[in-house]
């Protein structure tokens, strides 16, 4: 796309869609009332450790725990470990799919985890996943 082509937005467009935006982030983290995940999440990110969340609801068990261990401890490999996956209702591809990078080192664990399923990925689809589901009217972490 160049300048010529370029679509430009009114302010008042930029506007609505900024204001879509900030109520899509405060629904998403309203609607799940484990503040426990969201501490995790903000503390790895903080402390300059790979950071996660999730789209799965709290009913998700298997779900729920990796992403806890994975923000705790700031390691995709430990975190299958830890939560014993896979499970029969649960699988490490799954958990990959489900989950969203909060920042590059977060990207990049998934990307190596995915290679050793056989699956590619690329370290900027997976930092898009957060932009797109709050853009698009998807919401992170409900039930």
């Amino acid at each position: 796309m160049n300048i010529i082509n370029q679509e430009f937005r009114t302010r008042e467009q930029v506007e609505a869609e900024t204001g879509f935006v900030i109520e899509s982030i405060a629904d998403a983290l309203r609607s799940y009332p484990d503040t426990n995940s969201k501490q995790f999440a903000c503390f790895a990110a903080a402390d300059g450790k790979a950071a996660f969340w999730v789209r799965t609801g709290s009913g998700n068990t298997a779900s729920s725990l990796f992403t806890d261990h994975a923000n705790l401890t700031g390691d995709l490999e430990t975190a299958i470990a830890l939560a014993k996956l896979p499970r029969a209702t649960w699988t490490v591809f799954q958990q990959l799919e489900a989950l969203i990078p909060l920042n590059r080192k977060a990207a990049d664990q998934m990307v190596e985890q995915y290679a050793l399923l056989g699956h590619m990925r690329d370290i900027e689809e997976l930092l898009a996943r957060e932009t797109h589901i709050i853009c698009n009217g998807f919401k992170s972490r409900v039930n």
